[in-house]
């Protein structure tokens, strides 16, 4: 079974934005006022609601990293009744957002665990189509870390991420800056909402190919576990892509060659943890 792009929403439909905060000041942060500001622009452009999920107030506990979720299926969580709500949630939204405020150059503790509750989405990945809107808020520095982490795991769950959105904090009390803000979170909602009217997939870039192989070699060595049969089900253990896409003929040969190596590790078992 491939994977083609959806069908857009229609024209007269509100769109259902689901926005992740990971920061624990929750509505006081400027993590959430950013989102606030994007949520206005889309307004500006096609009636929109965004539901924000507030980590902090979902009250996770930390993941003991059981792989529960992985190796038997979600519904073995021993906290589904809080993670299955929001995955349910994301499913049903026409676009995801992932924020997060900077720390120690790093996702928050908050944003960290609530993804490890979703790594079963990096074995069966389900969002294809969804397209999602990355961004990070700091005092100084790191931003690129955290929108690099965000990016990778929303790709990795299906979504597409068409664009980013990065901001200080600390400048946010001068006035051209605040103008600053309102101007680019203006750019990210026109590219959200584009990109969800034309509900076309992307192509992925390398790392995402590098990804998909890496699992694919994996899953491939899993034979009758419930990771391989998801993967048999869409007929990806035989595929070059999650979806039928172009592909950059020089990533998929790099990739291809990458991954030959990586099954010929495998085969000789290099790949084995030091024990």
């Amino acid at each position: 079974m491939s994977i083609t792009a959806q069908p857009p929403p229609p024209a007269d439909k509100t769109l259902n934005i689901l926005s992740v905060i990971g920061s624990s000041r929750n509505e006081e942060s400027w993590t959430y006022k950013v989102q606030a500001i994007i949520e206005e622009k889309m307004n500006a452009i096609r009636p929109t609601v965004f539901d924000y999920v507030f980590i902090e107030k979902v009250a996770l506990p930390f993941c003991d990293g059981c792989l529960h979720c992985v190796t038997v299926g979600e519904h073995s969580c021993p906290d589904f009744a809080k993670v299955g709500p929001i995955a349910t949630k994301m499913d049903a939204a026409d676009g995801i957002v992932l924020a997060s405020p900077v720390r120690t150059y790093a996702v928050t503790g908050l944003m960290k665990n609530f993804c490890e509750y979703f790594m079963y989405k990096r074995n069966r990945p389900s969002f294809f189509g969804k397209k999602a809107v990355v961004c990070a808020t700091a005092s100084g520095g790191g931003h690129e870390n955290v929108m690099e982490f965000l990016e990778g795991t929303a790709s990795a769950w299906g979504c597409d991420v068409v664009t980013r959105l990065a901001i200080s904090s600390s400048q946010m009390w001068k006035e051209h800056y605040i103008k600053l803000v309102h101007e680019h979170a203006e750019d990210v909602a026109q590219i959200f909402v584009s990109a969800i009217e034309e509900g076309e997939l992307g192509s992925p870039r390398f790392r995402h190919l590098m990804n998909f192989r890496g699992m694919q070699n994996m899953t491939s060595n899993q034979k009758d576990s419930v990771n391989y049969n998801y993967w048999e089900e869409r007929g990806w253990l035989n595929t070059e892509y999650y979806t039928d896409v172009p592909i950059n003929p020089i990533a998929r040969l790099a990739a291809g060659h990458i991954s030959k190596k990586m099954r010929k590790a495998t085969r000789k078992g290099n790949s084995k943890p030091i024990r």
